[in-house]
């Protein structure tokens, strides 16, 4: 065999293999390419699955907002019942809200989130206590006090309203923030909105009138008045563990148009006779005047939920 078609079939060996070795490159290249793609197409299903959950559970924060800002201004949540909302929770995603009212005090939340295609649906079921149909509301005892109407005491709770206390603080400077006691011993006291006293608040004997809600760290002392029927309108918050409120000796009584929340006892008093014990009238629309600056909006205490996603 001839030099010349030595080397013509090595060439042609040559060039097979390499054909062999693109073509095999080509498949692992295209799998890779397939592979990848797959891959790719998995991380936008999930990406999308996720945005779906993360909607869905917007829509959960925004209707326990929504409803606890509700009643502020509503005592009866039944008009709630069946209500439905879609509402935008971000670039390509929104959620459809439907609130139920499951029996007094409950509530069923179903959000279902939105992103692309997918969907994605929390079931959420809520027991809450509405603080504001209370007086008087004590995580203590509530002894020998008076409301009008007769009963509106909820005593020995076991929760109680969350506040940012450097919200409250600056809701009250300039003028009415007080970094230490604070003794109301004026005729007349008027307070634009919330005063914040960091220690203890008294109203003295002289002190008749008062007019505004007010955040105490310690305790709260109302002393007999002196003259008659003396009177403040508006919520006291008592925020502090074992807070104390404590009336004196009433010959002429004092009362309170509006609500009590303590963290601890409440004791009135049962001197001279039950006439004149101290009086809570209750008003519902002062006490959530002061509850709509909680963290939850509103006077509504969600103190145990279920969560179910599907």
């Amino acid at each position: 065999m001839s030099n010349k078609s030595i080397l013509t079939n090595q060439r042609g060996v040559i060039l097979l293999s390499l054909l062999i070795f693109i073509f095999f490159m080509g498949m692992i290249i295209l799998s890779l390419l397939t592979l990848l793609t797959a891959e790719a197409r998995l991380q936008v299903l999930d990406i999308n699955k996720k945005r779906a959950l993360y909607a869905a559970h917007s829509g959960i924060e925004y209707a326990m907002r929504s409803i606890n800002e509700y009643a502020v201004t509503n005592s009866n949540l039944f008009a709630l019942n069946n209500y439905q909302e879609d509402i935008k929770t971000g670039s390509g995603t929104h959620c459809i809200v439907t609130i139920q009212t499951n029996g007094k005090d409950k509530l069923v939340i179903k959000a279902v989130g939105y992103s692309k295609n997918f969907t994605k649906v929390i079931e959420k079921r809520v027991d809450y206590i509405d603080i504001a149909q209370w007086a008087v509301y004590a995580t203590g005892k509530v002894k020998y006090i008076k409301t009008i109407p007769s009963g509106k005491i909820y005593q020995n709770a076991k929760y109680l309203p969350l506040f940012d206390k450097d919200y409250l603080i600056k809701l009250a400077k300039p003028n009415n923030y007080y970094p230490s006691n604070l003794y109301l011993n004026s005729v007349f006291s008027f307070i634009k909105d919330i005063a914040f006293v960091e220690k203890n608040l008294t109203f003295g004997v002289f002190n008749w009138m008062n007019v505004g809600n007010f955040v105490v760290g310690g305790n709260v002392r109302i002393k007999s008045s002196w003259l008659i029927f003396g009177s403040t309108s508006g919520t006291i918050y008592q925020f502090n563990p074992n807070s104390q409120f404590l009336c004196e000796w009433q010959f002429i009584w004092r009362s309170l148009n509006g609500g009590i929340i303590t963290n601890g006892n409440v004791i009135g008093t049962n001197k001279p006779f039950f006439s004149f014990r101290f009086r809570v009238y209750y008003n519902r629309s002062k006490i959530t005047s002061l509850l709509r600056y909680s963290v939850n909006g509103g006077p509504l205490i969600y103190n145990s939920a279920r969560l179910i996603i599907y």
